[in-house]
């Protein structure tokens, strides 16, 4: 067992920001003030096509960036932000706050040499670290959207021309290459639906009333297609409920391909997943 000595450790919490430097304005800067509770922040008010703004800016940014997130910073156009200045009460451009627990404190006027800006950071880093401040901003880098096979650009060019059998086509090819592929598997139910809908009038499949199967049907289609899933979900289970169990999957399959339709993340379809699972059991 190792024993040791002097202050007990902080549990250092992750704070993620698009950026350990990052331009803000009178709305923007809203959302990264709270952060000041948990992390320092260094307030740079500059203004634009300033030399003296633009060189302290650099500086700044290249000695925030040498924290390593135990600081960020925000960039303030003063002249684009007006508001933030008369806040502030600046008297100088460019210049620098610190922010500690939603306080802020002068930190320095005009354009400095990296030396004295590197001191005062120091010196902000200590006064947050006795006031316990020990977050770490973690720069969160953007999903990145995932890459489309060319037979799924294909599928997508043919829905943008109206071609939808084509369409349908190369998003059948593409489930062939990938039968995991979740986009090519909702673009299919998607251009399915396109396919069934094609050419009718949909309000008034949605305005008439239904008996058969395939009236029920084609009206859950246009109410699914027109932003109205839970109507169309409601048919739907309502005539599975009532069809003999011998005779349910081709509804359960459209019920299953109405949902990617819909998107799996739509209450509705949450609500009518798990309707249909108490019906099946």
């Amino acid at each position: 067992m190792t024993i040791e000595f002097g202050r007990p450790k902080v549990d250092t919490e992750a704070i993620n920001v698009p950026a350990l430097v990052m331009k803000v304005d009178t709305a923007s800067i809203r959302d990264y003030l709270p952060l000041s509770e948990k992390i320092p922040i260094l307030m740079l008010f500059v203004q634009a096509s300033d030399p003296a703004s633009e060189s302290l800016e650099k500086s700044v940014t290249a000695l925030i960036q040498k924290t390593a997130g135990a600081m960020i910073a925000l960039v303030v156009d003063a002249t684009a932000s007006p508001e933030l200045a008369q806040a502030f009460e600046l008297n100088q451009i460019p210049s620098a706050y610190g922010l500690l627990k939603g306080q802020p404190a002068p930190l320095f006027v005009g354009n400095q040499p990296m030396e004295q800006i590197q001191l005062v950071i120091s010196k902000v880093l200590d006064v947050a670290k006795e006031n316990g401040l020990s977050g770490k901003a973690v720069v969160k880098e953007p999903e990145k959207e995932p890459e489309l096979s060319p037979t799924l650009l294909a599928a997508y060019a043919a829905i943008d021309s109206g071609n939808y059998e084509s369409a349908k086509g190369q998003f059948e090819k593409a489930l062939l290459e990938n039968p995991n592929d979740a986009l090519a598997e909702a673009g299919l139910a998607q251009v399915k639906l396109l396919i069934r809908l094609e050419g009718k009038e949909l309000s008034g499949i949605i305005s008439a009333e239904v008996q058969s199967e395939a009236s029920i049907l084609e009206k859950a289609d246009a109410l699914i297609a027109t932003g109205n899933a839970g109507a169309g979900f409601e048919l739907l289970l309502e005539l599975f409920g009532r069809t003999a169990k011998d005779q349910r999957e081709p509804i359960r399959l459209r019920l299953v391909e109405m949902f990617l339709v819909a998107g799996n993340d739509n209450p509705d379809v949450v609500a009518a997943r798990k309707a249909l699972s108490l019906m099946l059991f």
